[in-house]
């Protein structure tokens, strides 16, 4: 990438002007937009429409008061590369192009996004077929779907393939702090490499999540990644399309190749990538990263206020190569004189049910442990 675009990219995440392409569509993202509070210039573009919630409309392009950060381009798959032509002529900085048609439907799609790349030129563009992104940090969003999410000023960047999950994320309420979402869509342009070296350079982001269906470039996705290790930011990921028929699937999803399953967990073991298995692993691994920080080593202490869950613990950690190292004897004095009778002082540690939710009686334990 070269400077030129890098600049573009910077204007593009964090845009202070937005051109909103579309109709019904641009109304739900500019919804959007003012949702995660952006206070940036909106300018929807519709030669049919007059306003759009409200905010005047601009006929075409070149009727803009100016060269826009970004742009929300949800229009006719046609009509996409016509309009990258125009901006890119006004000098803008991004895209996110929402509008399918493309790769993912074959030959013909094929076509067009390989004419959406020549088009765009000098602009940089998320997509096509994908949702955009959602910068918590900057408060900035291209977004054409409802959203949640929030962030306590620190959290993951998270970067998926497909726009449905990276919605689904945003509406948990697993806590996870999140400070940008990213949907990439065919990656036609920026790819999940792009982000990754882009978003791991912001001291704020603590860890990175990547939902892979395939990956465009092995050798820049080795050195983004290599980039993040160096850097300190864990990257958590999430393949998806290992078995026949979901490779099949992410083929005509994203026009991705899914490649051998084999083949990607030796490229996670070399680059120092957490994998995880489903969603549930992946959300709660980011928002551990994120607030507990990377583990040192293999040793912890576990806490339950459940034998049974205590006993679940420990066969869970042997399988991972965990250990519970047992408390000295004056950990295990203090221990006994903090918890009720009943409890057995061990790690994993059952503090037992009477202390349950009492903020006075666990604290000092967790603290003394």
């Amino acid at each position: 990438m070269n400077s030129k675009k890098t600049r573009n990219f910077e204007r593009l995440i964090a845009p202070k002007s937005i051109a909103f392409f579309g109709g019904s569509d641009a109304e739900v993202a500019i919804k959007e937009a003012h949702r995660v509070g952006y206070e940036g210039e909106i300018w929807p573009v519709n030669p049919k429409r007059n306003h759009i919630n409200g905010i005047n409309c601009f006929r075409s392009v070149r009727d803009l008061p100016g060269s826009p950060d970004a742009s929300f381009i949800a229009v006719p798959a046609r009509s996409v590369a016509q309009i990258l032509a125009e901006l890119n002529a006004l000098e803008a900085g991004g895209a996110v192009c929402y509008s399918a048609g493309f790769s993912e439907i074959g030959r013909e799609g094929i076509k067009l996004e390989k004419n959406l790349v020549a088009a765009a030129g000098e602009i940089v563009v998320v997509g096509p077929n994908c949702y955009g992104y959602i910068n918590y940090l900057d408060k900035a969003a291209i977004w054409p779907f409802a959203h949640g999410g929030s962030c306590p000023g620190f959290g993951a960047a998270i970067i998926t393939q497909s726009g449905m999950f990276s919605s689904d994320i945003t509406m948990t309420r697993r806590s996870v702090p999140i400070t940008h979402m990213v949907s990439v869509g065919n990656q036609a342009m920026l790819s999940i490499e792009d982000f990754i070296n882009y978003l791991c350079d912001n001291p704020k982001v603590r860890a990175i999540g990547i939902h892979i269906e395939g990956i465009k470039n092995i050798k820049a996705f080795q050195t983004a990644a290599m980039k993040a290790l160096t850097l300190n930011k864990p990257i958590v990921a999430f393949k998806v399309g290992v078995s026949r028929l979901g490779k099949s699937l992410t083929e005509s999803h994203t026009g991705s190749l899914s490649g051998e399953d084999n083949f990607y967990d030796a490229l996670f073991n070399r680059l120092g990538i957490i994998r995880v298995s489903d969603g549930i692993q992946f959300l709660e691994t980011l928002k551990f990263l994120c607030i507990s920080g990377i583990p040192k080593n293999n040793q912890m202490v576990g806490f339950t206020c459940s034998g049974g869950g205590a006993t679940m613990l420990a066969d869970n950690a042997e399988k991972l190569k965990l250990e519970f190292n047992q408390f000295d004897k004056q950990s295990t004095k203090v221990l006994k004189k903090l918890l009720p009778d009943i409890a057995t002082v061990s790690n994993p540690l059952d503090y037992t049910t009477p202390i349950w939710g009492i903020k006075d009686g666990t604290r000092p334990v967790f603290y003394k442990a």
